[in-house]
């Protein structure tokens, strides 16, 4: 795996009406990441909790975003637009 971001703050975005990513980080320097959907997954932590085989989701002309369900949100008590601490690895 290989590191993508190591304890980097990142704004928790809320889109209302955004289907599944309604809450989601973008994660920085992932726009030259090529492939379909399924194909990038990524495993870490967000201010501490675990997260594993998380889709990164492409954006047209942007970096890649991943969902923050309700579980993850409430684990780590944090809503839109809080501040988190991610780390993330980028599966092979």
């Amino acid at each position: 795996m290989e590191l993508l971001l190591d304890n980097e703050p990142l704004i928790l975005q809320y889109k209302w009406g955004f289907g599944a990513w309604t809450y989601h980080l973008i994660i920085p320097n992932t726009q030259e990441l090529k492939g379909q959907w399924g194909r990038w997954k990524v495993s870490g932590t967000i201010d501490g909790y675990e997260v594993n085989n998380i889709n990164l989701a492409p954006r047209k002309d942007s970096d890649r975003i991943i969902s923050i369900n309700q579980t993850i949100r409430q684990a780590i008590g944090k809503g839109a637009n809080d501040t988190v601490m991610v780390t993330l690895y980028l599966h092979d």
